[in-house]
């Protein structure tokens, strides 16, 4: 007797092949047989007739760790499908927190409570993540920005010698509690502060524990194809497998400058570099506003001395010239995610917003971060549609949300909900970028191989039952830049460790996901 029978589905298995018929058989949480016309009983049984049959998917760069705490049901991850995402990004984990534990090292990660903040080491953070059932699956980073604030705090200098082994023993402690490897986020302070040599250095420990790197690169406008240059030059001092995260290029003056960077990490991989990267499918990113509008030289301070420092008519005359002079004067490709405290901004332009108060664009941003004490995220649009599909045909380019979940936020991006729904909607089925089966590689089998996830990924006796089944001629994204919580249609069931968690498209509950130790 089975626990569980997909009858009569379409199968894509992953790998890569095309799609084929077949009957899947489930038993404590594995795939144990896949057969055509399986007769055998089962305790609960799902007609698949008319449906694909997929892995579940891996988000292949997510922030869900930062929320895991007090958002474990991650129903925005499940509910579009996907059964195992990997955080840590963007040089920004939960722990390590060492110096200067304060109110504002719950803020770098988000609206979660002060409790975070007491995870000194990442093993710490680990033992209790361990004991809290979640809505999916989870594996995480270490960050560089929580490594060098919990040793340097914010300061915008080179480490010393005896600060370079702090972090060091840091970043070895939490590769032995499990984290995967290290995650850079080099636009955000402090990790934007290191110098390629402080990378590198930092990267050599990988090499003793087979970890693996992650970067938001410098750059991903003007200096693009420098920044590019920078990582690889990492990845080539170690040799470690590396993922460039969110590719893209931002800005139209900067628009197809993907096609080289992507040569450029085509040529490495020719001669022997093991490299990815992964995309979003949004034509806009999302971060803060106070990233977008400073310059990073002076946003090494905490919340309470940046909104000082915009209350200094002459530091906002140095950032207006600083901004005008990079970007130009027009914010109108910024739109308002969230705002504390003043929630009628949310979904608005910032231009939109300058225009109703009677202010300049770059015053008017200057005004919102400082009133809402840095609490202020932007979608920025920026990104073409074009380069969005160039950098997922390309071979080695996996899917990614680049979202938490909700944390009671009214409006976010509609990554958070419709991510893996558009892939396949707008980008298989309406516009043709690639087959059915090959993104679904890219969702699966691509990502479990890169981040070492054995028995993830793909349809195959003896693999985690994580399985997605959905009507492939109707499943689309609804969520949007104005209502980012909407569900996406078309997706029948999730199932994860061989139950049913999602029953057209909404959660039932069921916690059947852990945060998971890097596989040795």
């Amino acid at each position: 007797m089975y626990d569980l029978l997909i009858k009569n589905g379409t199968v894509i298995d992953g790998t890569g092949s095309p799609a084929y018929h077949c009957d899947i058989a489930i038993r404590d949480g594995k795939i144990v047989k896949m057969a055509n016309h399986i007769q055998e009983g089962a305790k609960e049984v799902i007609v698949a007739e008319g449906l694909t049959v997929t892995p579940g998917f891996i988000d292949s760069h997510s922030h869900s760790d930062n929320a895991v705490f007090t958002h474990p049901d991650m129903i925005e991850k499940i509910e579009q499908g996907i059964t195992t995402s990997v955080g840590g990004q963007c040089g920004s984990t939960v722990a390590p927190v060492y110096k200067g534990i304060t109110d504002e090292n719950a803020n770098d990660v988000g609206e979660f409570g002060k409790e975070n903040v007491l995870y000194k080491t990442f093993g710490s953070m680990m033992q209790v993540g361990k004991t809290i059932p979640l809505g999916s699956n989870l594996v995480s980073f270490v960050g560089h920005s929580a490594l060098r604030k919990a040793v340097m705090g914010m300061d915008n200098r080179k480490p010393t010698d005896g600060e370079m082994e702090k972090m060091k023993a840091l970043l070895r402690e939490a590769l032995e509690n499990g984290a995967i490897g290290l995650s850079f986020g080099l636009i955000y302070t402090p990790s934007c502060y290191a110098e390629t040599d402080e990378l590198i250095e930092l990267a050599k420990v990988l090499k003793e524990y087979d970890g693996m790197l992650s970067a938001h690169i410098r750059n991903e406008g003007f200096q693009l194809i420098k920044a590019v240059e920078e990582f690889l030059m990492v990845i080539k001092a170690t040799n470690l497998k590396a993922v460039f995260s969110h590719h893209k290029s931002m800005g139209k003056e900067n628009w197809g400058k993907v096609h080289h960077s992507l040569r450029m990490i085509e040529e490495a991989v020719a001669e022997g570099y093991d490299i990815y990267c992964d995309v979003y499918p949004y034509e806009a990113s999302h971060t803060s506003l106070s990233a977008t509008v400073i310059p990073k030289n002076m946003r090494a301070l905490d919340s309470n001395g940046i909104t000082e420092m915009l209350s200094d008519p002459e530091k906002r005359v140095v950032i207006k010239e600083w901004y005008t002079e990079t970007y130009g004067k027009d914010l109108s490709n910024l739109q308002i995610a969230y705002c504390k405290g003043f929630p009628e901004y949310e979904g608005k332009r910032v231009s939109k917003i300058a225009k109703m108060r009677g202010q300049e664009d770059c015053e008017a941003a200057m005004d919102l971060i400082r009133d809402s004490g840095n609490r202020v995220g932007v979608c920025n649009f920026s990104i073409w549609e074009e380069d969005i599909e160039t950098v997922m045909q390309f071979e080695r380019a996996m899917i990614c949300t680049d979202s938490s979940v909700a944390k009671n936020l009214q409006v976010y991006h509609p990554r958070l909900r419709g991510t893996f729904p558009r892939v396949l909607g707008r980008y298989v089925r309406e516009r043709k970028v690639t087959t059915l089966h090959e993104m679904i590689r890219k969702c699966t089998s691509m990502p479990a191989s890169v981040y070492g996830l054995p028995t993830k990924g793909i349809l195959r006796e003896g693999f985690d039952a994580d399985i997605c089944i959905f009507d492939a001629d109707r499943i689309l994204d609804k969520a949007t830049f104005t209502d980012c919580h909407q569900r996406c249609e078309g997706l029948n069931y999730v199932l994860l460790g061989g139950e049913v968690v999602v029953e057209n498209a909404v959660f039932n509950g069921k916690r059947n996901g852990r945060f998971m130790e890097r596989q040795r």
